[in-house]
């Protein structure tokens, strides 16, 4: 969502919000983190552009790792109490807590193979 939408989600009763600067699940990962939760995406929930899948066929790659990793793709992210989602948001996943396991995110209930996103600080 736009940055502008921060304002929105905060009204509907957001209970955490980062903005995605450094890819959807590197991003997440901060929030699962934080709140000690595990926050599961699902893919049928993203659209992939024709460009986006252009690209991926060029270059061998997964379209939806574009969008999952890619930065600036997303303005915000923000999670919800259930039922919660303003109009305009686009419910993408869902969070649970952890009991017992590591916090994180998943796609479609398993982890994400590939990179999270950027990391500041790797080597």
């Amino acid at each position: 969502m736009p940055y502008g939408a921060g304002r929105q989600a905060a009204r509907a009763g957001a209970t955490a919000m980062i903005d995605v600067s450094d890819g959807l699940i590197a991003d997440l990962g901060h929030i699962a983190d934080a709140s000690d939760v595990r926050i599961d995406l699902r893919s049928d929930a993203f659209e992939l552009p024709d460009p986006v899948r252009a690209v991926a066929a060029a270059t061998g790659k997964d379209p939806l790792g574009f969008v999952l990793t890619g930065g600036e793709d997303h303005a915000l992210a923000a999670t919800f109490p259930a039922g919660a989602v303003p109009d305009g948001w686009v419910e993408v996943g869902a969070v649970a807590e952890t009991d017992g396991t590591a916090p994180g995110v998943t796609v479609d209930g398993a982890a994400w193979s590939g990179e999270g996103g950027w990391e500041h600080f790797r080597a």
